[in-house]
Order: C-alpha cells, then sequence, then structure tokens
C-alpha cells in the first residue's frame, strides 16, 4: 500500500514559477534563492526542503502526542538547514531542528514522543532517497 503526493509546477518568467498542489491547496510562487542570482521575497527549493523536514517533524509529532495522550499546550520550533559544497556539489549536509514543547506531561513522557518521531518522521527519514526522473521533452 503506498500513497501518491501530485503537485505541477509551471515556469512563470525570469528564474520564477508556480508550484500547484492541487486539491484547493494554495500555490506556492517560487524563486531561485538570491544567493544563487535569483530573487529576494520568493519562496525557493531550499526553504522548502529545510521547510518540509521541520513541518513534517511537527506533524509527527503531533500525531504520536495525540496517541500517547500528552496535553499538548504548544508547540514552536526552528530549523536551520546548513548548505555547502561537498565534492563540488552543494548539498544540506546538516539540518538542526529546534523543538520547544510545552505540555501537561513529564519530561520523560514528551522526550518518549521525540524519540518516537526521530524513528518515523517520514521526511526525516527520506532525506537521502534515490530519485527517479522520467523526463517527457517537446520540441517545436
Amino acid at each position: 500500500m503506498g500513497f501518491d503526493y501530485k503537485n505541477e509546477l509551471e515556469w512563470s518568467g525570469e528564474q520564477k514559477g508556480v508550484l500547484s498542489l492541487g486539491d484547493g491547496k494554495d500555490d506556492i510562487k517560487i524563486a531561485v534563492p538570491p544567493e544563487f542570482g535569483g530573487h529576494e521575497g520568493f519562496v525557493s527549493p531550499e526553504d522548502m526542503f529545510v521547510g518540509s523536514m521541520n513541518a513534517c517533524f511537527m506533524t509527527t509529532f503531533l500525531v504520536f502526542a495525540k496517541k500517547s495522550e500528552i496535553d499538548l499546550v504548544s508547540y514552536k520550533s526552528s530549523a536551520i538547514g546548513h548548505l555547502e559544497k561537498v565534492d563540488g556539489k552543494n548539498i544540506f549536509t546538516k539540518i538542526v531542528l529546534k523543538p520547544q514543547i510545552q505540555a501537561n506531561a513529564s519530561n520523560d513522557e514528551v522526550m518518549a514522543v521525540v524519540e518516537h518521531v526521530k524513528e518515523y518522521s517520514i521526511v526525516l527519514n527520506s532525506m537521502r532517497t534515490d530519485v527517479e526522473i522520467e523526463a517527457t521533452i517537446i520540441t517545436e
């Protein structure tokens, strides 16, 4: 059993595009980041990569906290992705995620959920996955 997550991307000029996720979800205007000659004020693929890790960790935490009957008061986290050149390629070498969790539960109970999330977070476990490219080329 598996799930498919689909989206469409259309170039909108310069170094910009619009990512459409479908199902009534808001489109995301994206661009090459300024540090690579792109545009200020747009979401970049690099932003989405680090944000995806942060969001997946939180949403997975919420699921497991509920299953563990943790009375969550607040959850806030920051994430910093470190991009550097390795063997001539720019790659993220580290993401530091700093969740701040307030709950009506013991520290041990909350930390047990955090450890569970580290083991089962989909994005965290997919960070070094193979990519299959099925290109369609249209010429005039």
